[in-house]
């Protein structure tokens, strides 16, 4: 298909939303942003580009089948956000309405803290709802989640289960984990490799794939090979996030500076490289031949 109308994305594009909406209420997921919504639409709906900006209009088309179920449900469609986790201007109206505040007609000018502030009592509203289910399944004759791939996206850097219930390492992942370990410099750590450490463990019982020390100052990377996709890479961010924690938590009380740097081959889609930055890792691409 290589064009669509805007009431054709509306209709098949609101129930494989509000799928992915309840994917993340099940998982504890906080939001999920236009892009990923955006781009599984492309591909279940086979349209090779949909404007970002449209994403709204679908959200908008769910959220009112939602509401003439039941007027009192929570705003689900304020799960969907930017990469900052605040959703655009296309919630102002509901948010008007269910607040009987017609400041929030002007989202663009809510100051951020009391966005956020709405945000989360919407979503805590969102994550203790009962109906989802029931309300799916009377809008779209199927429980939402029957809509999705039953895995979102696997992790593409292992190859095959290991002697203790683990996953094999990948070649391609080896073989990136080691350039790293062999190159920090490359990947802008000041460091020699002598102060690298492959599969480190933390007492937390996770293993970082690189871990360079030097005295009270850390570098803790997560790789990602080729065979990486978006959702590993999503998952990634996350690892380096708790490394970084975990690592600063086991010197307590003493600080400590520890820096968190996601290593990939592929390019991260430009909503992981926001978020990224606002999680305060850094991402360095690197292609080996």
């Amino acid at each position: 298909m290589s064009s669509y109308t805007l009431e054709d994305l509306r209709t098949r594009g609101a129930p494989i939303a509000m799928a992915m909406l309840l994917r993340a209420v099940k998982s504890g997921e906080p939001f999920v942003t236009y892009g990923e919504i955006k781009k599984e639409l492309e591909q279940q709906l086979n349209i090779p580009s949909i404007f970002t900006v449209q994403i709204g209009t679908v959200a908008g088309a769910m959220m009112d089948a939602i509401l003439e179920v039941d007027p009192n449900a929570p705003l689900l469609n304020v799960m969907i956000a930017r990469p900052n986790g605040i959703p655009s201007e296309g919630v102002s109206g509901y948010l008007a309405t269910r607040y009987r505040n017609n400041e929030l007609l002007d989202w663009d000018s809510v100051p951020i803290e009391r966005k956020r502030e709405i945000v989360l009592r919407e979503r805590g509203k969102i994550f203790s709802y009962q109906r989802w289910n029931d309300i799916a399944e009377h809008l779209y004759g199927v429980v939402g989640q029957q809509l999705l791939p039953s895995v979102p996206g696997r992790e593409h850097d292992y190859t095959s289960r290991g002697g203790f219930g683990g996953e094999a390492e990948s070649p391609e992942h080896k073989r990136l984990k080691e350039w790293v370990s062999d190159n920090p410099k490359k990947i802008g750590i000041k460091t020699n490799p002598q102060n690298a450490k492959t599969e480190a463990q933390l007492l937390s019982g996770d293993e970082i794939d690189v871990l360079f020390s030097s005295g009270t100052s850390f570098h803790v990377v997560e790789v990602k090979s080729r065979r990486s996709n978006d959702a590993d890479h999503k998952r990634g961010i996350y690892q380096c996030v708790k490394y970084r924690e975990v690592k600063k938590a086991e010197h307590a009380p003493f600080d400590i500076d520890v820096q968190a740097i996601l290593v990939t081959e592929n390019d991260i889609s430009s909503e992981l490289v926001e978020r990224a930055k606002i999680l305060g890792i850094r991402w360095e691409k690197v292609l080996l031949p």
